[in-house]
């Protein structure tokens, strides 16, 4: 998803883990950096046919996150995907060629070419100065955290007392009216949803030892959230003159962003005390007092690969099941259910006095009015056939339902753009129409209009773009599924964004942090009224 605004998610300063690593390069491709992913221009030749490198062969090192992955030895070539920093991918031995690139293109696993200079290095011992990858098992594939104030910092390196100091002028006052919150007990986070190998959720949220923080009793607080069981390394003073300022931007209040690792220094205002900061997976520093954890709504929808359809999401509080006897209709008080609640229905129905209610799987009643019913289709698209995947999301309803071919697999809740049904290019509305997934990336910032312009949005997970502009993503600041709160976006929550990223097309190969339609045929997306 385009985001064009200035900010710490688009700055071009690089983080102190990169700083030896650009300084010991050698310089890469004309132009230098890390492209953004986007079509190639287009060439008459076809990509040169070479083999894949095996996977236990030498590797290349990313330096820089949105290194992109060409067809061929060029940039002019198509795009085929994006590293992040701190990959290590399985690389030819020898350069392809060094046209246009003085360090070399090499073959990539399992496809496709990258220039070694600034963006990609073929020394393995700098691999250990960059940020961590993401955990692709979990919902949430990073730890996030969020502004507490304003103008958070984003440090381009360890910064020193004294900078502390010039830089954050109430740090001292802050850190004292701040006091002992991370004493603050944290409950479930996505990232405490079980998931079986399909990625569907198969269970309620259990806080496991050691998982996002949690201790051997399975308890959390905000410090040990903030704690990783191996620290990351500190960065080091900087090697590279390119990198002159120290803070590479800021953070405006609720603003979130991702933390690949986490490291305590003897470089706090007050002299013996340590003070913890975190490393972003662009390799920025951010001091950890001064963020909020963002653990991720736990709520998720529903498999229904067994089940089908119809089934309903109940939509607001206090919703009760009812009894209905000889045409009389009375509510059963001590069955209430949640709000979202998923309910497997018998397509059964019955009016009483006007109303309407629905019929579950398991007997009960409940009024039409209290849910949000995804019915089961009776016409389906002409390429809904076999095992096609696709997914078909309702702007009226605020549902999605991923099919193979004419059968559901799974269903869910959404948020897309908050005018709804209004001309999308004109309005926060989502684009309307058949479309396939052009690109997925494990992490990508979003648009702040996507959050009211709020706040900044760094690192969504589970981002996949079927327009230019529009695109499904997972969600770690908010919680506002079944209602229209978007700009262009179709939000969804960690763990079904997660189940559906892995799901659909196309395959993110092993070690990559986006992939194109080039590498393979995008996942249909059906938007409606």
């Amino acid at each position: 998803m385009q985001d064009d605004r200035p900010g710490p998610n688009r700055s071009t300063r690089l983080g102190l883990p990169l700083l030896a690593a650009l300084a010991l390069a050698p310089l890469g491709c004309k132009g230098g950096g890390a492209p953004a992913l986007a079509k190639g221009e287009p060439t008459e030749e076809p990509p040169p046919e070479v083999p894949s490198p095996p996977a236990d062969g030498p590797k290349l090192i990313v330096l820089q996150s949105g290194t992109v992955v060409y067809d061929r030895p060029s940039t002019k070539g198509r795009p085929l995907g994006e590293l992040r920093a701190g990959a290590a991918i399985a690389r030819s031995s020898e350069a392809f060629t060094r046209r246009e690139c003085p360090g070399g293109w090499y073959v990539v696993r399992p496809r496709g070419f990258v220039c070694a200079g600034e963006a990609a290095t073929t020394d393995p011992s700098l691999a250990a100065a960059l940020p961590s990858g993401p955990d692709l098992s979990r919902p949430l594939p990073y730890r996030y955290g969020r502004a507490r104030t304003e103008g958070v910092p984003l440090y381009t390196r360890l910064p020193m007392p004294a900078e502390q100091s010039t830089e954050e002028p109430d740090l001292k006052r802050y850190l004292t009216k701040r006091g002992s919150l991370d004493a603050e007990v944290l409950g479930a986070a996505a990232n405490d949803v079980p998931i079986d190998p399909r990625g569907v959720p198969a269970g309620p949220p259990v806080l496991m030892p050691g998982v996002d923080g949690a201790d051997a009793v399975g308890k959390r607080t905000v410090g040990s959230f903030f704690a990783f069981p191996a620290p990351a390394v500190a960065p080091l003073a900087p090697l590279a003159s390119r990198v002159a300022d120290l803070k590479g931007g800021v953070l405006r209040k609720g603003s979130g962003v991702a933390l690949a690792g986490s490291f305590v220094a003897s470089v706090a205002p007050n002299p013996g005390e340590g003070r913890r900061f975190g490393v972003t997976p662009s390799g920025q520093v951010v001091p950890i007092d001064r963020l909020k954890p963002a653990l991720g709504t736990t709520w998720h929808g529903l498999d229904v690969e067994k089940v089908g359809l119809p089934v309903a999401f109940v939509h607001k509080g206090g919703v009760t099941a009812w009894n209905l006897k000889k045409g009389e209709a009375e509510p059963n008080e001590d069955e209430e259910l949640e709000r979202r609640t998923a309910v497997p229905l018998s397509g059964k129905f019955r009016t009483v006095n006007g109303m309407r209610f629905e019929q579950s799987r398991e007997g009960y009643w409940l009024r039409a009015q209290d849910l949000v019913v995804i019915v089961r289709r009776t016409k389906f698209p002409d390429f809904a056939k076999g095992d096609q995947k696709w997914l078909d999301v309702s702007l009226a309803n605020q549902t999605l339902t991923a099919y193979e071919g004419q059968k559901p697999v799974y269903a869910t809740l959404i948020s897309s753009g908050r005018d709804v049904l209004k001309e999308a290019a004109e309005s926060a509305s989502t684009a309307r129409g058949t479309f396939r997934i052009r690109k997925k990336l494990v992490t990508a910032p979003l648009d702040s209009r996507e959050v009211h312009g709020d706040f900044d949005v760094a690192d969504a997970p589970w981002v996949m773009e079927f327009e230019p502009g529009y695109a499904l993503t997972g969600t770690y600041w908010g919680d506002g599924l079944g209602e229209a709160q978007t700009f262009h976006a179709v939000a969804l929550s960690p763990v079904d964004a997660r189940r559906l990223f892995h799901w659909a097309g196309p395959e993110l190969p092993e070690g990559w942090h986006g992939v194109t339609d080039a590498m393979g045929e995008g996942t249909m997306v059906v938007v409606r009224p």
